[in-house]
């Protein structure tokens, strides 16, 4: 599974050349406007996506949660988005499996000396809005459960519904 690592601030600062208009929101908007795009035009599903953000993420609120299969982290006092990303990509055991979002110097070298991939923020809005018209445009997508499995209770369901428990008790 692609794991991918966003620098959440400098995304949302080069969305500005896209034309989201994220910058022109507060932070709690674009934020949640980034996380809506991400599982809009990503597969949560099949990739697993975390955003790092420096700082706290306000009053109430945990320092990381998983909205709609995106994880998003907020960087301890201290301690910034920056060397979170670096952290994470250098202490995995594969880095390779690391995409990192990011147009920050110290993080691509850092990462990239490890083996993890690396792209321009620009680039992955750019990819991920192509990827996912090809992927609107090819027709419906695979079910979740193909990925994820059914609940036991529609196992139950169709067991019951092709008679599979009525043979069972002949």
């Amino acid at each position: 599974m692609l794991r991918i690592l966003i620098d959440g601030y400098n995304l949302i600062h080069a969305s500005r050349e896209a034309d989201f208009g994220w910058t022109d929101l507060s932070l709690e908007k674009a934020r949640e406007a980034l996380v809506n795009f991400l599982v809009t035009t990503r597969r949560p599903a099949m990739e697993e996506i975390t955003v790092v953000f420096d700082g706290a993420s306000g009053v109430g609120y945990p320092r990381e949660a998983t909205a709609r299969g995106v994880t998003v982290v907020y960087s301890e006092p201290g301690t910034s988005a920056d060397d979170v990303i670096c952290r994470m990509v250098t202490e995995s055991p594969n880095p390779r499996k690391y995409l990192v979002v990011s147009k920050d110097r110290q993080i691509r070298e850092t990462v990239l000396a490890v083996g993890a991939q690396v792209v321009s923020p620009e680039s992955f809005l750019e990819r991920s809005q192509e990827e996912h018209e090809k992927r609107r445009r090819a027709g419906p997508a695979e079910p979740k459960e193909k990925y994820t499995g059914v609940r036991p209770s529609e196992v139950e369901r169709w067991r019951k519904i092709f008679g599979f428990d009525d043979e069972e008790k002949k």
